[in-house]
């Protein structure tokens, strides 16, 4: 199974148009997989995690290609989302996926508003 959580870690981190939009936790950008530390109050933070990995284009019975298939949710209280969804775009597209879903919802719990990206792409396997 190919692992890219410190792929998509490192292409949103070093994107300097988004991070500036982000909070920060301990020094870094408040970009967390799967979920965010707890106690925490921030104005704008992000989550990523993965959502599917199949083998495909088989060949003698092993699997040539994985798609992964990742969510990135971005959450403000008063950032701007064209912005911030625009410099995740940046951030996922330089990696190779590409979007297959977008939504953005209100949450009058939280006070967030909530853009959720999905996002896939086709990789080959490593030769073993």
């Amino acid at each position: 199974m190919i692992n890219l959580k410190d792929d998509i870690l490192q292409a949103l981190e070093t994107n300097t148009d988004l991070t500036a939009q982000l909070d920060f936790y301990r020094g870094y950008p408040a970009i967390f997989p799967n979920k965010t530390p707890a106690n925490q109050d921030f104005d704008t933070y992000i989550i990523y995690q993965l959502i599917n990995n199949v083998d495909i284009d088989y060949a003698d019975n092993k699997a040539l290609r994985e798609y992964v298939q990742y969510q990135v949710s971005v959450f403000t209280k008063q950032g701007s989302m064209t912005s911030l969804g625009e410099e995740v775009n940046c951030s996922m597209q330089s990696l190779g996926f590409f979007r297959t879903y977008i939504g953005e919802m209100y949450e009058s719990d939280t006070g967030y508003t909530h853009i959720s990206t999905r996002w896939k792409v086709k990789l080959e396997k490593e030769a073993k």
